[in-house]
């Protein structure tokens, strides 16, 4: 079978502040599994990306910090490589677009463009701040969405209706530096015709039919309500500059020359391995080329890298797009003004790579936002990486090992044996097809249905009372079978189980297919078995929720973003009954009649402040809409609503008598 070629970029991201956990599911984490599954396969897989070191997000990060933009992304730069590295993320090449030879492919696909009559200069008005005297361009304004009313938006996007937006087509704005309302003024900017591509990539769309719902829907929604030219130039000193005559002050948009950097880091890749001209396999010759994203960037590449791809003329369009939905922390939205944010680095420092990469990839917000929780992200650690696969694996090379860490000599197979062999030889079939597809979350599913059956396999086979040599032998292969099956998803475990086995080479030189093979032999040597993983312990977790969120598990609850409100049913509730949590000294049991028979269980880190006898009997503000959750054991129905008043939580009463179960508005 003839390789197929494929070229794999994942989003640029910004270089101006750390990867939070959101950013490393949304487009990094799957985009690593799929190349690394094509690698084992044989194909001719190329990833790249790099860090987007132009525009405004980095222009506000290094007026906020006191440091010049160039110091900004290169600080930035090395936090993000470093995060991807100890995350083993694969890339083969990490650019930065402040490189020269991005400089220098930008301005000549501007130019390239403008000699087609595809880019036109044109007078606009947009906002001036008269305190700061200079033009606001993108996220140096915000103000309210013209589209849905949304308030404090960037003028560059509005995060609530995914609309894109100009600066001066925000309501009611305002200067981020100086808070200043701007005043519109007059200023000369280049316009990208990218109306003129509506036809055009409305058929390419519409064809792509392999493209996820969200990322096609969008794009062609988009389509239907009328593309309008953009302006691709901005008044900032921080850009590559317009390369033309007249154009002091102006550089480049951000997002025309974001996308470029995946032609540029192509190009540098080629460069390094001494074959400048290799990069041409992938962005002119025959090449299946994927953009791995979230969300948030479906616009740019459906849309307007395409359009500038058919306005240059010389370049391979994208073939699939993988784009993922939101992650939310705790059930809310990640706020890092309000602290409320995980950060990919610092989960990175407290547990091993593989363990985060196994959470998220559990949790992949493929279809739908997901949440991370640091309870659930504990149990499925615990009673899935450890209990399952970690279990299978040790118990059985473990065994081997007390019997002198040699692989028995295999006998005639039972009936259970044939289902076991059977297992082994459909496994790559069956994980790959899942991956080939894109649904990395059922591919996660399919490798533990893989352990769960090897478990089964080995306590019914009962190798402690039975002298059973096939049993040892067949589950020292399902471990090299899930090995390799585990190399795009658990790298650093699939390369820790290969040692254990004491297999030639590494894990990754192995064919993808091979894992349906029975390639352990009788009598090979196992080396020093270890154990794969272990348990993260309740202190453990709580003591790093209680660093990275600065607030104590048993006052989260208490904590809930204003902006959300307007989404919650508030009701009036009359505490019947007070009782202590028996397993957290700060939290109490509440039971609280909301009227018409309807009483709930509450859990409230309230007994800090509360004695049980102040509060029988007194009506407090209750949340009634959330979803049933788990506190330390105990069910919650709901949440009380509490002022914090000098770190301490003061419950919300009526000052008058109140019908129960009455709805505050």
């Amino acid at each position: 079978m003839a390789k197929e070629r494929i070229l794999v970029t994942s989003a640029l991201p910004y270089a101006n502040g750390p990867l939070h956990v959101g950013h490393a599911i949304g487009a990094y984490i799957p985009a690593d599994v799929y190349v690394r599954y094509h690698r084992l396969k044989g194909n001719d897989v190329l990833f790249i990306s790099g860090t987007d070191e132009h525009g405004t997000p980095i222009a506000v990060t290094a007026e906020q910090e006191g440091i010049t933009p160039r110091k900004a992304v290169d600080k930035y730069y090395r936090i993000i490589a470093d995060a991807f590295s100890k995350l083993g993320i694969s890339f083969d090449n990490f650019s930065r677009t402040t490189r020269e030879l991005h400089y220098k492919n930008s301005r000549e696909f501007f130019l390239r463009i403008m000699e087609k009559g595809l880019i036109y200069k044109k007078k606009v008005e947009r906002p001036y701040c008269p305190r700061c005297k200079r033009f606001l361009p993108d996220r140096f304004v915000k103000g309210i969405c013209p589209y849905c009313d949304a308030e404090d938006q960037r003028g560059d996007q509005c995060e609530v209706c995914g609309k894109q937006l100009e600066p001066h087509e925000l309501k009611n704005s305002y200067c981020i530096i100086c808070h200043e309302t701007p005043e519109q003024k007059e200023t000369e900017h280049w316009f990208f015709k990218l109306s003129k591509f509506s036809d055009e990539l409305k058929k390419w769309i519409q064809s792509n039919r392999h493209w996820p719902d969200n990322a096609r829907n969008f794009a062609l929604g988009w389509i239907s309500e009328g593309l309008e030219d953009r302006a691709i130039t901005r008044d900032l000193n921080w850009g590559i500059p317009v390369p033309l005559e007249g154009a002091e002050g102006k550089v480049l948009y951000v997002w025309f020359d974001a996308p470029i950097g995946y032609i540029s880091s192509t190009q540098e890749w080629a460069e390094n391995i001494k074959k400048p001209d290799e990069w041409r396999k992938y962005w002119i010759e025959k090449c299946r080329i994927v953009h791995f994203l979230g969300k948030d960037n479906i616009p740019f590449h459906a849309i307007i890298w395409p359009a500038m791809l058919l306005a240059h003329g010389e370049f391979n369009l994208p073939w699939q797009i993988s784009s993922n939905e939101y992650l939310t922390l705790e059930g809310k939205k990640m706020s890092t003004s309000r602290g409320w944010v995980l950060w990919l680095h610092e989960i990175l420092e407290e547990f091993d790579p593989d363990l985060v990469r196994y959470y998220l990839l559990s949790i992949n917000p493929e279809k739908h936002d997901a949440d991370f929780s640091f309870e659930e992200f504990q149990h499925k650690i615990n009673n899935e990486l450890v209990a399952a696969l970690g279990n299978f694996i040790n118990r059985s090379l473990s065994f081997i090992e007390k019997n002198g860490s040699t692989i028995p000599e295999m006998k005639e197979f039972d009936k259970m044996d044939e289902q076991m062999l059977e297992f082994i030889r459909e496994a790559p079939s069956h994980v790959g097809s899942k991956i080939e597809k894109f649904r990395f979350l059922d591919a996660l599913k399919e490798l533990m249905r893989i352990a769960h059956f090897g478990n089964e396999y080995f306590q019914k086979k009962e190798p402690w009372k039975n002298e059973n040599s096939t049993t040892l032998y067949l589950c020292a292969n399902l471990t090299r079978t899930l090995a390799i099956l585990m190399a795009p998803f658990l790298p650093y475990s699939a390369e820790k189980i290969w040692r254990i086995l004491n297999l030639k080479g590494s894990v990754f030189d192995e064919p993808w297919n091979s894992a349906g093979e029975l390639d352990v032999k009788e009598k090979h040597k196992l080396g020093k078995v270890e154990l794969l993983y272990k348990k993260i312990e309740d202190n453990e977790i709580e003591k790093f929720e209680n660093k990275v969120l600065k607030i104590d598990r048993e006052d989260k609850m208490n904590y809930v973003e204003f902006s959300e409100f307007e989404k919650l049913d508030l009701r009036i509730g009359k505490i019947k009954e007070v009782r202590d949590h028996p397993k957290a000294d700060k939290l109490y049991l509440l039971e609280v009649d909301l009227g018409k028979g309807d009483e709930r269980q509450l859990v409230a880190g309230i007994k800090s402040m509360y004695r049980k006898e102040e509060l029988i009997g007194k009506q407090v503000v209750v949340v009634t809409n959330l979803k049933p959750r788990e506190v330390r054991g105990e069910k919650s129905e709901g949440m009380i609503l509490a002022a914090d008043i000098n770190g301490k939580p003061v419950l919300l009463m009526p000052d008058k008598k109140v019908k129960i179960g009455a709805k505050i508005r």
